[in-house]
């Protein structure tokens, strides 16, 4: 919606054109793949440990719960915005997309109290209750970490959609757009990583970075794939041949996806 309205606000017709493009795109990645994505997470993880899911299933019910309704209002609110893209008055349209923006980061707000009560469950230990379970030690950090992580993989997502743009002007200008987005939250991401690691266990710290061999593996794939990530987005930024752009767009998926493996698997 902030790419929409810079459009309608410089009035440029191609932007527009463009995050009517992505919105296609993105369609597809967040109820396709993401929705598919989302079973077999849940169909993995109850193999690997049925106990602690169905554990995470009844002490979070009522959150699951919530989560849920939030995620249709997200479904909704997107298909609407995508299919009546020319077709709604341009400020009750973004309206829809603050709308889908909303439901969205609420679903993470739900979710990340869970995913965080997994590393630091906290007080929940001593008295089982929801809400200490739920703003656990982790949360916050948690949830600006999580937020950073979605304000980047926006702008590495636009990368892929902006390089197919077929004019030279446009598609640079996009692709520096966009490259933005994965650059100012970089340094509130690289704080919060460095508050997250204050609040963990020095149980849990030392098993992660001195015992666990794996998780030096890992580490190693994190700040690596950080780094590729700011150097091959930085080239965005500059006019690279077309082919260029499109395989560095791709390759920069593949970076994220490793960098966030690598943050998962360490968590």
């Amino acid at each position: 919606m902030l790419t929409e309205r810079k459009a309608h606000r410089d009035n440029d017709k191609g932007l527009l054109a463009y995050v009517k493009a992505h919105t296609w795109f993105f369609v597809l990645l967040t109820m396709v793949f993401g929705g598919v994505s989302g079973v077999g997470i849940w169909f993995i993880i109850g193999l690997v440990n049925p106990a602690a899911t169905s554990m995470l299933i009844h002490n979070f019910v009522f959150g699951w719960a919530i989560e849920w309704v939030f995620f249709i209002g997200e479904i909704v609110a997107l298909l609407i915005y995508h299919y009546r893209f020319d077709k709604m008055n341009p400020r009750n349209h973004m309206i829809l997309g603050w709308l889908y923006f909303i439901f969205a980061w609420l679903s993470l707000f739900i979710i990340n109290g869970i995913l965080g009560f997994m590393l630091t469950p906290g007080r929940w230990m001593e008295t089982g209750n929801f809400w200490l379970g739920f703003f656990n030690p982790s949360y916050l950090p948690s949830l600006i970490f999580r937020t950073c992580i979605a304000l980047i993989f926006a702008g590495v997502f636009g990368l892929v959609t902006g390089a197919f743009r077929k004019d030279e002007e446009e598609r640079r200008k996009i692709l520096a757009y966009c490259a933005k987005w994965m650059y100012y939250p970089m340094l509130v991401l690289v704080l919060s990583a460095i508050y997250y690691t204050q609040v963990i266990s020095a149980e849990a710290f030392e098993n992660l970075f001195h015992f666990n061999r794996d998780g030096s593996i890992w580490m190693t794939v994190l700040i690596v794939s950080s780094i590729l990530l700011f150097v091959l987005g930085f080239g965005t930024l500059f006019k690279m041949p077309k082919p260029a752009q499109k395989v560095g767009a791709f390759v920069l998926v593949i970076i994220a996806f490793g960098w966030m493996a690598g943050f998962e698997y360490m968590r």
